[in-house]
């Protein structure tokens, strides 16, 4: 079943890119099994062209799960600025291709979540604009980071595509943000959310087992 699999691939596509799918398939297995050496669990599936930094403020839980250009980074040091950063994810986290998640002071993440592709979770920003601080004049990597935002999603939580988690957020558990939402503040648990602004639409009524739209 493999070698015909790896026949159809050749006709469709041609030796050069069976055999820079074969090198990548290798090198992801020596990849992931370090990692998940790394972070002391049986099973981690980065998917390739991945971008890792920071990775000793950094817990990953058991069966992580990455698409394609995942960039996954605790900041520890920035133009001069230090930070102690941590990043927490739980277990049996699914995400897809090209999400970012990067923090200078703490992002934790719950079991069983689920991303789309391109998600930002970002605790902080180029610059405070508020008071003395980051002058217009000034460029914007020039400009000192945050490191006091937090941001915490909880377990079962849905971030659909495109979805941008903001300094200071949170997301309560069993959450769906819909594409192309900007999570800035708290979110409710078991609610459904959307917007720029994100805002609730619709919460989970236990009692009659269904989705009420929001008063």
């Amino acid at each position: 079943m493999i070698l015909k699999g790896t026949r159809q691939f050749l006709r469709d596509n041609g030796a050069y890119l069976l055999v820079a799918k074969l090198v990548d398939s290798c090198l992801g297995l020596v990849r992931n099994l370090m990692i998940a050496r790394k972070f002391r669990v049986d099973r981690i599936n980065i998917g390739s062209g991945a971008s890792l930094r920071g990775l000793s403020s950094i817990e990953m839980g058991e069966d992580l799960s990455t698409g394609k250009g995942f960039w996954l980074e605790a900041v520890n040091s920035y133009n001069g600025q230090s930070f102690s950063p941590r990043i927490v994810i739980g277990k049996h986290v699914r995400i897809a291709n090209w999400t970012h998640i990067a923090a200078t002071h703490s992002v934790q993440i719950g079991d069983n979540v689920l991303m789309g592709s391109k998600v930002v979770v970002i605790d902080h920003n180029h610059g405070q604009y508020s008071g003395m601080f980051s002058s217009p004049h000034t460029a914007p990597d020039l400009r000192p980071l945050d490191q006091d935002g937090k941001i915490f999603i909880g377990s079962n939580v849905w971030l659909c595509d495109g979805v941008v988690v903001l300094p200071g957020s949170s997301i309560g558990e069993g959450c769906v943000i819909g594409a192309n939402s900007v999570v800035n503040g708290p979110i409710p648990p078991f609610t459904i959310a959307a917007g720029a602004p994100a805002r609730v639409l619709k919460a989970f009524d236990f009692e009659k087992k269904e989705w009420i739209k929001a008063q």
